[in-house]
């Protein structure tokens, strides 16, 4: 009997006896496991600060995902529609490891800075991700993954919860060091930061919210529902701007997409009660300093906060990266001695202002390569070789776009440009179906890519967006080509 691939033979060979169903299925427990792995092994991280745990898991789900993607290909079940986009895909990580070769750190280019882990590797991951997402074909697999992904927002938000109440429960976020601010109890979920929290929240409220109004099966519509108005309110919870603007977006843009189907007054109850989830969300945040005893040390004295309605993103982003992880230096509010100058930590045009020119400068010496994937901070480093003791510099600059042009190279940014221009334009097709499932979908890849002009990349929401997107670029001809395989 003839050798085959692995030296095995035709008849005991997996990979040729493997039926397209079959290998569906793979990628089903593939990316379902990722759900369930991730917020399993980010426990340690919250509890012990074992920054390497969440990476493992990250790692496991990349491996077979780059396993399975490379089986797609040699059976031929990969739709020629896809063609395009792998290849942009292939371009991204070839120019990841011209990056890589002109990184100030190899090690981090490669495998990712501790506890952030987007390295070269990541790249490849989350592009075997969107092969995978692109290859489930079925309305079945594509509904039964969504309701996955909104469970694993479910037990984002039971973690969240647990974190804004004042009982003591873990959470890097119950104070915010750089603010002197204390007993905020701002919510992170096992997502890392308030702020991917949000994130991975705004972009599901989508699919929630219209599944909660067009879903057909009772039971199923209430689940989308009690989504839709925890994903909401936890989102405008963690007082951040891409919660507070990413809720109203979202609310906005399926009220449009529900007047347009002409959905009927009935309808409209459980879309008013997303829209209370979102004002219980505002009063719940407004009376929180008073709830939780908020006090500030900022005047060397404790000073009570009064309640108020506030986003507190700058000192989200210097938690996350200087205490938490400490990939990048302190925030010191007279910081002159930085080449980037100072800024006030408590104004968010500020913060996102100093982080966005900084950046640019970056870009401007580095057009072609970037600083390295995940090497943002080193050319920022100014008085001292360790990262810490570099007062205001930063690992993320908070809008993706410029982040992957900062880091990569603006040809970098190009390429997932383009990538991202195939998936909106095919997406539209996608939606063409009149599904609401397809419009769902197609509307979280849409609330993702806008929020990154705020947020940033993460390994504990990306790869959902990754699978999404894969999904969407999948248009008509590419589920009919697969159908008939």
């Amino acid at each position: 009997m003839p050798k085959t691939i692995f030296n095995t033979t035709e008849k005991s060979n997996f990979i040729l006896n493997m039926k397209t169903e079959e290998y569906r299925n793979f990628l089903m427990k593939i990316l379902i496991g990722y759900l369930i792995l991730m917020p399993i092994f980010c426990i340690p991280l919250e509890f012990f600060k074992i920054y390497s745990v969440p990476a493992m898991a990250f790692a496991v789900i990349g491996v077979f995902a780059m396993v399975f993607a490379f089986i797609g290909f040699m059976k031929q079940i990969t739709p020629k529609s896809l063609i395009l986009p792998a290849g942009l895909l292939g371009g991204l990580v070839a120019w990841s490891v011209v990056s890589l070769i002109n990184s100030y750190n190899y090690s981090i280019s490669l495998t990712g800075s501790d506890g952030r882990n987007e390295g070269v590797f990541s790249v490849v991951f989350y592009g075997c991700l969107f092969l995978l997402g692109a290859q489930l074909v079925t309305e079945q697999n594509h509904k039964k993954l969504l309701d996955a992904m909104l469970w694993y927002g479910l037990a984002q938000c039971a973690w969240a919860l647990l974190q804004v109440l004042p009982i003591g429960f873990p959470s890097y976020y119950a104070a915010l060091e750089p603010m002197l601010l204390f007993r905020v109890f701002l919510p992170s979920g096992l997502t890392g930061s308030p702020i991917f929290l949000a994130t991975l929240l705004v972009t599901l409220s989508v699919p929630a919210i219209i599944g909660a109004v067009k879903e057909e099966d009772k039971k199923s519509r209430i689940f989308y529902l009690i989504c839709a108005a925890m994903f909401v309110l936890m989102a405008v919870k963690t007082q951040t701007l891409i919660g507070f603007a990413g809720s109203i977006l979202s609310l906005a843009g399926t009220g449009i997409y529900l007047i347009a189907k002409r959905s009927g007054k009935k309808a409209f109850g459980s879309y008013a009660a997303v829209m209370l989830a979102f004002v219980i969300g505002m009063g719940w945040a407004f009376a929180s300093p008073a709830i939780n005893g908020t006090f500030s040390r900022a005047s060397g004295s404790e000073v009570a906060q009064s309640a108020g309605f506030r986003l507190y993103d700058g000192g989200v982003m210097w938690d996350d990266s200087s205490y938490r992880l400490a990939v990048s230096g302190y925030y010191v509010a007279n910081g002159s001695d930085n080449p980037n100058g100072h800024f006030d930590i408590n104004s968010l045009t500020e913060s996102y202002g100093y982080l966005w020119k900084a950046t640019l400068g970056v870009i401007g010496r580095f057009p072609l390569v970037g600083s390295g994937p995940d090497n943002l901070v080193y050319p920022q480093m100014y008085q001292h070789h360790q990262v810490v003791s570099n007062p205001n510099v930063f690992d993320r600059c908070y809008n993706y776009y410029l982040h992957l042009a900062g880091t990569m190279g603006i040809p970098a940014l190009l390429l997932y440009l383009a990538l991202m221009g195939i998936v909106v334009f095919r997406g539209a097709k996608f939606c063409k179906t009149g599904n609401w499932l397809h419009a769902g979908i197609y509307g979280a890849v849409l609330m993702y890519l806008l929020a990154m002009g705020i947020g940033t990349s993460s390994v504990t929401v990306a790869p959902i967006f990754w699978v999404l997107a894969g999904i969407v670029v999948t248009d008509g001809m590419a589920l009919k080509e697969n159908v008939k395989k």
